[in-house]
């Protein structure tokens, strides 16, 4: 992995004023086709707190709310909204159920659009999933766990593969850091190389963190990170700060 450069990186100019008015992120939206496996795997396995759960959301306000942009688009293309993915919410015939679930320093909301006569929390969503995966296509996303320092991390992948297999989550699936060339392989490779770890001081301001990429039980791309060292110090430093320039405003 190469050290970073820091010349390229981009200059922070001074926040508007707009940003004053801002905490900080509320939640993390995740848009999933299996809402039990969902739910499954960040409450049970992950431990996070279910806070509220909304079955069943739709009529016009909704629809507007959520899928206006999307619409106007597919009228003005003059195709049907569904043949590019925009459920009806507004007459009923496709809701929305949310779950917000809450972790130690931020919420997680899963949500799940079907079909009105399917029941909740099944494994088919509206409309059917995009087969590619690659989190380098633009707008992908992924979330992030943090790690507590005091914890292996090629054990905790070890434990988490296994868990989630135990439950049927195959999709559950830890990237190595050695070149394989099959699943098999994969799962076969030492425990040493089942996180990244930049702790040679060559890392520069990185140094100390330890990285997992993985997909979730509906495909969506995972990270858990460990931080330590010289990257702790910089995250908890930039905080402070953070938190000083709110109070002195």
């Amino acid at each position: 992995m190469a050290t970073s450069q820091k010349a390229y990186a981009v200059e922070q100019k001074v926040p508007s004023a707009l940003s004053k008015d801002l905490r900080g992120v509320h939640h993390i939206g995740l848009t999933v086709e299996d809402m039990g496996k969902a739910v499954e795997f960040y409450t049970e396995v992950l431990g996070g707190k279910i806070i509220i759960p909304e079955i069943g959301l739709a009529g016009e306000v909704m629809h507007n709310t959520l899928l206006q942009k999307e619409e106007i688009e597919a009228i003005e293309k003059g195709v049907d909204p569904k043949s590019i993915g925009i459920p009806n919410l507004r007459d009923g015939e496709e809701n929305l159920d949310i779950y917000f679930i809450q972790f130690d320093n931020i919420v997680l909301e899963l949500l799940q659009y079907r079909d009105a006569s399917a029941q909740p929390n099944g494994s088919v969503a509206f409309p059917a999933k995009n087969s590619y995966s690659s989190p380098a296509f633009v707008n992908s996303m992924h979330i992030s766990f943090y790690l507590k320092d005091d914890v292996n991390v090629d054990e905790f992948v070890k434990n988490l593969e296994a868990e989630c297999q135990k439950r049927g989550m195959d999709q559950v699936r830890c990237n190595r850091i050695v070149r394989l060339k099959s699943e098999e392989e994969r799962k076969n490779t030492n425990l040493e190389y089942n996180s990244c770890k930049l702790f040679d001081p060559s890392f520069g301001d990185f140094e100390g963190w330890t990285l997992v990429y993985l997909k979730g039980p509906n495909g969506e791309q995972l990270e858990f990170n460990q931080v330590l060292r010289k990257a702790k110090v910089l995250f908890e430093t930039a905080q402070e700060n953070f938190q000083k320039s709110k109070a002195e405003v």
